[in-house]
């Protein structure tokens, strides 16, 4: 078994995260799936439902499961599209803003812990590289 793979250690490492994550996610009352959603909405406020789909690679129904779960939560929630009715755009609510904001420490010291021992310029450059194996797995031009 070679340790050097991508396939090997990509896994692991999600897993590490979402473990470091698990509880204080439940802790806001968001189930899997969601605190990503939440922080992209955060940063892309009035997006369209597609956008998920594109930027996390998953089905429309996953995306409309979570966004229905998160709205009767009061996470967010959707509107058609005045222009045209068939796109709902999707806003974050007070409520989703004060969870992003209770997870964003969360956030900060996970990646903390990844980059213990890693210059400003390593973290740099491997996101940079990341990024690149992101676009080139997913097809992204």
């Amino acid at each position: 078994m070679n340790a050097n793979r991508l396939y090997q250690n990509l896994p692991r490492l999600y897993d590490a995260m979402r473990k470091l994550l698990g509880d204080k996610k439940e802790a806001c009352g968001l189930t899997r799936g969601q605190p990503r959603i939440l922080d992209y909405l955060f940063h892309h406020d009035g997006c369209m439902q597609k956008d998920f789909c594109r930027e996390y690679s998953l089905e429309a129904s996953t995306v409309s499961n979570l966004l229905v779960a998160m709205e009767k939560d009061g996470l967010l929630r959707r509107e058609r599209n005045p222009s045209t009715s068939r796109i709902v755009n999707v806003y974050i609510t007070e409520k989703g803003k004060q969870v992003q904001h209770n997870l964003e420490p969360v956030y900060d010291k996970l990646e903390d812990i990844a980059f213990e021992g890693i210059s400003e310029e390593e973290k740099e450059h491997f996101l940079m590289i990341l990024k690149t194996i992101t676009k080139n797995m997913c097809g992204d031009t």
